[in-house]
């Protein structure tokens, strides 16, 4: 989810175990949520909800060259976004090119 979120960020997500209210959705368009896809049980991705569609909700990472989102599995069934975006509440140190670490 570069740059919004970098691997190593802490982040806090309202949390839905059953999934999203769809009642819900359409307040999360445009917005960071937290997908458990069906196919893969037991991980949990962040990608952005772009739109809602007939058949289903289209997501997308940020970093289109390193996320794998609907570009390659199309829609995703509006149970599968577990959680909303709140804050982020630890950057991450990065890396500069020599190797050092910073903190932003």
């Amino acid at each position: 989810m570069e740059p919004a979120l970098y691997e190593g960020d802490r982040a806090l997500f309202r949390y839905f175990p059953d999934g999203v209210p769809a009642a819900e959705i359409g307040a999360a368009l445009g917005k960071i949520v937290l997908v458990r896809r069906s196919s893969e049980p037991g991980l949990l991705t962040v990608k952005r909800l772009i739109k809602v569609l007939d058949t289903g909700l289209w997501v997308e990472g940020d970093n289109p060259e390193s996320s794998t989102d609907s570009r390659h599995y199309l829609t995703i069934s509006p149970q599968e976004i577990v959680g909303f975006y709140l804050l982020r509440y630890r950057r991450a140190p990065h890396r500069r090119r020599g190797g050092t670490s910073i903190t932003e």
